[in-house]
């Protein structure tokens, strides 16, 4: 019924406007009239301009996305799972600590599992909480340092699975999956995984949209939110638009 809706109140305008189609040679107590009829219109049917720029700002969302394809599918450092010619690719930007992507995790793991070939997931680390945990930065490093002996993965789901993100829980998890505990201590200080944390950072500051964690792309389409039910259909209709 909005969809019906919308295209009524849309039909009713281009008609009112329509109807002046002479207004460019109008003078100007025609165009003052115009004016007029126009602002009364809009007036009575204020909900044109609302869905105008609902419109305006689904456009502008999708563009932020666009603007920032590449960084977003294929930064190098990111680890992702998946054929890098997947149908479709969806970016994931969370924070350890953060519940609501906790409690995603079960449905990443389900997509990943239902279409090895189809999809492709990226990680993308963004510890937005970590001026009030003081965990979540350490704990994306943890996971960045466990990618080096091929180990993301694993680290991931635990540290996903645990509410508890110490020091002491991220080395007794490491020496758990067998990591080199010199080389992981030697990765966890460099560097680079600061620099790729700021980059992930840099990026969520291009995209209006991303206002906090979890934050999902799905080929163009993205939503702020953790609700699977909602994802699974923005991932459905990917699969679909892409056979």
């Amino acid at each position: 019924m909005r969809a019906l809706s919308k295209t009524t109140t849309a039909i009713t305008f281009f008609l009112v406007l329509s109807s002046f189609s002479g207004c460019a040679e109008a003078g100007p107590a025609d165009k003052a009239e115009i004016e007029k009829i126009v602002k009364e219109y809009l007036l009575e049917n204020p909900e044109i301009i609302r869905e105008a720029l609902v419109v305006l700002q689904e456009r502008e969302d999708k563009a932020s996305i666009t603007n920032v394809a590449k960084e977003l599918r294929n930064d190098p450092r990111d680890f992702s799972i998946g054929p890098k010619d997947a149908k479709v690719t969806m970016v994931e930007f969370f924070d350890y600590n953060c519940t609501y992507c906790k409690k995603s995790t079960d449905w990443v793991q389900k997509v990943i599992k239902q279409h090895p070939e189809d999809v492709r997931v990226v990680f993308k680390e963004l510890p937005i909480l970590d001026g009030r945990t003081r965990t979540s930065r350490n704990a994306a490093k943890a996971a960045m340092a466990a990618q080096r002996q091929g180990k993301y993965f694993e680290m991931h789901l635990a540290l996903m699975d645990s509410s508890v993100l110490s020091k002491d829980f991220i080395n007794k998890t490491a020496k758990k999956l067998g990591l080199d505990m010199d080389k992981f201590a030697a990765d966890m200080k460099d560097k680079a995984l600061d620099a790729q944390l700021e980059s992930a950072l840099i990026l969520a500051n291009r995209i209006p949209g991303l206002t906090g964690t979890p934050f999902f792309v799905i080929n163009d389409e993205f939503l702020a939110s953790g609700n699977t039910r909602a994802l699974q259909v923005m991932l459905d209709k990917a699969l679909k638009e892409s056979s």
